[in-house]
């Protein structure tokens, strides 16, 4: 049965190979590279551009508007679709996002000498979308562009404690939750504990809950509406998350999250 949701216009053709889906995919940047420059276009004018026959445009437009990646009007036009305005929207934010917090991120990789990261949420992930490595040997699990669950490490726990009431239900629908060490919190009650404190004092703590030796402090970074749209975090040996220097590091972190918090319209104190 054909689902909307994969057309089979966009799949590889039945038995296909892996050359045929990478064939299909270009034409569908194409179709959307046509858009982008012609704000709209039909069918016909789409099978010219990119050099495919009407009744195959037709099929390949019509399947993208199922998926949502196109919009039609009553006229038979095609334009992109308001989900891919919302995507682009959502990838500008988050390039502002890196360039606003990056001298905060060389600031206090220069101040600690520890490994910064800045961790959004997708979904239940935690990705980093910036990392600017410390004077430690790198031992650190994340990488640029990598993601970790929302219950490991101190980045993805700030995000965690930052959803809402019914986004924490639907994460606690998977629960109990895969360990990547022993220190690793795993069940609904000991994360929603960590949830209560980490909204109590403003930042997480991860101590070798992701990999062993090391820990990390997370503080959550907001926007003018005083949602949270990112993590900071600084993660080293656990030795330097210790005694004195655990207030140190607990005060720089936060001091460079409300900076960067403010340059994205947040008030102060908020």
């Amino acid at each position: 049965m054909r689902s909307d949701l994969e057309p089979a216009d966009l799949a590889a053709p039945r038995g296909g190979t892996r050359e045929n889906g990478i064939l299909v995919l270009g034409k569908v940047r194409a179709v959307l590279e046509t858009l982008a420059d012609a704000g709209k276009a039909g069918p016909s004018e789409v099978a010219v551009r990119i050099g495919i026959n009407k009744s195959t445009a037709f099929r390949l437009l019509n399947s993208m508007e199922r998926i949502g990646l196109l919009d039609r009007d009553g006229a038979g036009s095609y334009t992109l679709g308001l989900w891919l305005m919302e995507l682009g929207s959502l990838v500008e934010t988050r390039l502002d996002l890196r360039k606003i917090a990056e001298p905060e991120l060389e600031l206090l990789r220069r101040d600690t000498g520890l490994t910064v990261f800045l961790i959004v949420r997708h979904a239940h992930q935690a990705t980093c979308i910036d990392r600017i490595p410390g004077s430690d040997v790198d031992v650190m699990r994340l990488r640029l562009g990598g993601t970790l669950p929302l219950h490991c490490g101190a980045g993805g726990r700030v995000l965690l404690a930052s959803l809402s009431g019914t986004e924490l239900d639907s994460y606690f629908r998977h629960a109990p939750f895969d360990r990547l060490t022993p220190h690793t919190l795993s069940s609904k009650d000991e994360l929603l504990a960590d949830i209560e404190l980490t909204r109590e004092r403003g930042y997480a703590l991860s101590m070798e809950d992701v990999t062993i030796g090391v820990a990390a402090l997370g503080v959550p970074v907001l926007d003018s509406s005083k949602k949270v749209v990112a993590a900071i975090s600084v993660s080293g040996l656990r030795h330097e998350f210790e005694d004195e220097r655990l207030g140190v590091l607990v005060a720089r972190t936060c001091a460079s999250a409300a900076r960067v918090s403010t340059a994205l319209g947040a008030r102060p104190g908020s």
